[in-house]
């Protein structure tokens, strides 16, 4: 693998650490969506309108990197996930601010090393505006014209259109989600909890998600076309 690195050149080099640093900041947003979705399903506590407000700039902020996997590296993918992140980190910091105001509050559901989800939900908008940025300063990667992986069949492919499914199944249940909690009118500000399915049955779902996520990346990097348009 490092002799095939070395062979390529200047611009195969810098696409292929971009893609890698793009599908491993996918892998992280849906590490960051499992949790949340863990806590809704398995624990049973359901998120509040600024919880689906950064739910919401999470899924904006993957957009970035599934059409730079797909369709090549554009300064304006990273711009989608830029203008995200600030939705998002608007709803983060409006909940913050919202548990300082009272130094009574407790804060909103449970704590992971100290900070509630919606500070952590704060930093990881605000290390993707970062990374973004540093991506933007990156010009190689844009000059090299990269097509994307919907131009080259292969194992990459494999691998991203299997994570991008896993990312559109959770796009898919979250959306479902708010239609009881919330119905027609606006979300409740403190919904009521409800009785989660427990760990085991949770990591069940969880590991036929994945299995599933697998065998279509697979199906469809053998059945779609290579674009080269």
């Amino acid at each position: 693998m490092l002799t095939t690195f070395k062979s390529w050149d200047a611009d195969t080099r810098a696409i292929m650490a971009a893609r890698a640093l793009n599908l491993l900041a996918l892998v992280a947003l849906l590490g960051v969506l499992s949790g949340s979705l863990r806590l809704q399903f398995v624990v049973g506590e359901q998120p509040c309108p600024l919880c689906l407000v950064q739910r919401a700039g999470m899924i904006g902020l993957a957009l970035g990197p599934v059409l730079n996997l797909l369709w090549g590296i554009k300064p304006i993918n990273y711009a989608l996930s830029i203008l995200a992140a600030f939705v998002g980190g608007a709803g983060s910091v409006r909940q913050d601010l919202l548990h300082i105001a009272d130094p009574t509050d407790p804060g909103y559901g449970p704590q992971v090393l100290s900070f509630h989800l919606y500070t952590w939900a704060l930093i990881t908008f605000a290390i993707a505006v970062v990374g973004c940025a540093f991506l933007l300063m990156w010009t190689r990667t844009f000059t090299a014209k990269d097509r994307g992986l919907m131009a080259e069949r292969g194992p990459l492919r494999a691998v991203t259109l299997a994570v991008i499914t896993w990312f559109s199944i959770y796009v898919v249940v979250i959306t479902l989600s708010v239609i009881p909690e919330c119905g027609v009118g606006m979300c409740p500000d403190d919904p009521a909890n409800t009785s989660g399915m427990g760990s085991g049955l949770g990591l069940v779902i969880l590991a036929v998600i994945l299995v599933v996520s697998g065998l279509i990346g697979f199906v469809l990097n053998r059945r779609l076309p290579e674009v080269t348009s």
